[in-house]
């Protein structure tokens, strides 16, 4: 990936549009801990309501939205003293859909006072210690012990080793905040979705400074990194001063050099704008931590996740009767091989900044390969050949990604005058399934594809010169359709086309929601799917190629009336 430049960034102080943050707002002070165990105060948690039978005690219980920065207090309010005391549940959350509680029958000389009633659900994912969340499926069954106790209340004596959470109690107590870490080459920044808990608006930008310091997640610690030093810590309170703005006192920062300052600056603006709309006064030891820039806000920082966005300034390609043309009103032919129809075309690719094209062309024999070139120019073939290869994918400006035969991907990486091709190890990302697939985020750290008809996303790892797809994560594995095709929408989401009742849908990157497009207009089967700039989606059906800027708008037929069988792309 060209690296970007270092960002400039401005003096000018915006007005206040909100305050944010933890209520501190006298001199700085220690560091205070999240509450943690069961350090939380009682009279912050409620009990559960009164007179509630066994049955919606246990379904309440998972409706009780307790977290461990809490010590899952509220959940503690349901067991009973002795359950509440020894109750040592994981730090990560289950979080599931559709509870029913049944009765189990009664065993043998079983007192009066005790019930068994069998909790089932089911399993949407789970959140994990480090507050990222993944997918999970299947059936969840547990058996739970409750007891009457003296006041004629039923408590929880044998909770489930799992702490649960309903989907509806996830949803209304926490939110999803991206903290954005250094992408692959160090030069940008790209968000790594976490889930906060939301009520308590103060205390959100604390959490912020927790989680960036942290680091990245489990799943991007590979491909993410942070020009936070080892080490590094507030030295006060994440706290809101006098005049409404947010004060963010890092120490144990090293001697660090401008250019890292700059970038520490935007993964701490970045991270907090979610959360908080006040300005930013970033400080290492109570001094400014960029000399003579006291304030900032995203808009000083937002060059630093530019490379994240598809350039707005290009309008487009589509392979229309195996030649490249361009997408716009008059849909002309690309200049040279590619659009004079000296090469067969079956797909295709431009780079990041519109200067360089990778097309999958068919030989005299049948089989296909991959070729590289200048825009408008001659194209060199490369190795290998096989009877598949997916539509190609950018890494920058300087590599280039296929899928060969729905096994292998190979990378073509300029060397300085000549392509060399390397393989990238993806048998942990396709667990030896179909890959059909494979689209680069614009920053290079993540990989998301279809495999089995499903969509995978995983970390873009370099190992001493090798590159690896590790930690991937199945989204949407029991959605009752298959996906046929994924793109890239944003940083933070993909456009996924399907087979099913709902032919376009938008996706967390992390796979908690699913969002429908509107599919009036479009017939079923999507051949294609790509993203072009300001979340602009086109799709390919069999009649024609339609586009859309936003789930519930209506689908409108692209300018020149292009053809549903050609294959639309934009740079990326």
């Amino acid at each position: 990936m060209t690296r970007r430049p270092l960002a400039v960034l401005a003096l000018a102080l915006l007005p206040l549009t909100a305050c944010a943050s933890i209520p501190e707002r006298s001199d700085p002070k220690a560091v205070e801990p999240s509450v943690e165990g069961n350090n939380a105060p009682a009279d912050s948690t409620p009990e559960p309501p009164r007179g509630l039978n066994s049955f919606d005690l246990v379904r309440s219980f998972a409706d009780s939205g307790s977290t461990p920065e809490s010590g899952f207090a509220a959940a503690r309010e349901y067991l009973t003293a002795d359950a509440g005391r020894r109750w040592e549940p994981d730090n990560s959350v289950l979080i599931v859909d559709n509870i029913d509680t049944i009765p189990v029958q009664p065993q043998p000389n079983q007192p009066e006072n005790v019930q068994l009633v069998s909790l089932q659900a089911d399993r949407v994912g789970r959140l994990r210690p480090d507050a990222s969340f993944v997918p999970d499926t299947g059936q969840y069954e547990v058996q739970v012990s409750v007891e009457r106790n003296r006041d004629g209340q039923w408590r929880i004596a044998l909770p489930p080793k799992d702490m649960l959470i309903s989907r509806t109690a996830f949803k209304n107590g926490f939110m999803a905040v991206p903290i954005y870490f250094a992408d692959h080459d160090g030069g940008g920044v790209v968000p790594d979705l976490r889930w906060v808990v939301s009520p308590n608006q103060r205390t959100l930008p604390r959490r912020v400074i927790e989680l960036l310091i942290a680091g990245p997640s489990e799943g991007f610690k590979d491909a993410m990194g942070s020009k936070l030093p080892p080490g590094a810590n507030p030295k006060t309170n994440v706290s809101e001063a006098d005049d409404g703005a947010l004060v963010v006192n890092l120490s144990e920062l090293g001697d660090i050099d401008l250019e890292s300052r700059q970038m520490i600056a935007a993964q701490v603006v970045l991270s907090l704008q979610s959360v908080s709309k006040a300005r930013v006064r970033l400080q290492e030891e109570g001094v400014p931590l960029l000399p003579g820039k006291r304030d900032l806000q995203p808009s000083d920082v937002e060059s630093y996740e530019s490379d994240n966005a598809v350039n707005p300034d290009l309008p487009g390609l589509a392979v229309i009767g195996e030649r490249l043309h361009v997408l716009d009103e008059n849909v002309g032919p690309i200049p040279g091989p590619a659009g004079s129809g000296a090469l067969e075309v079956l797909q295709a690719a431009q780079s990041t900044d519109g200067s360089r094209l990778a097309a999958v062309t068919r030989n005299p024999t049948g089989m296909v390969g991959l070729q590289v070139g200048p825009y408008g120019k001659g194209m060199s073939e490369l190795p290998p050949t096989g009877s598949f290869m997916s539509r190609p994918t950018w890494r920058g400006d300087s590599e280039v990604w296929t899928v060969v035969n729905g096994r292998d991907v190979f990378r073509a990486v300029d060397e300085g005058g000549s392509w060399g091709v390397r393989p990238v190890d993806v048998g942990e990302f396709s667990g030896g399934g179909q890959l059909t697939q494979l689209r680069l985020s614009h920053d290079g750290t993540r990989a998301a594809g279809v495999v089995d008809g499903r969509i995978v996303v995983a970390a873009v790892v370099d190992e001493d010169g090798r590159v690896a797809l590790r930690h991937p994560v199945t989204l949407g594995a029991d959605r009752g359709f298959r996906v046929t095709g994924v793109d890239w929408l944003t940083d933070k989401s993909l456009v996924a086309v399907t087979d099913g009742s709902s032919p376009v849908m938008e996706v967390t990157v992390d796979g908690f929601e699913w969002t429908e497009y509107a599919s009036a207009n479009l017939t079923q089967p999507i051949n294609a799917v790509t993203v072009g700039p300001r979340k602009r989606v086109v799709v390919a059906d069999q009649r024609w190629l339609w586009e859309a800027t936003a789930s519930n708008a209506v689908w409108s037929v692209l300018p020149g009336e292009i053809e549903g069988n050609s294959i639309p792309f934009f740079p990326g």
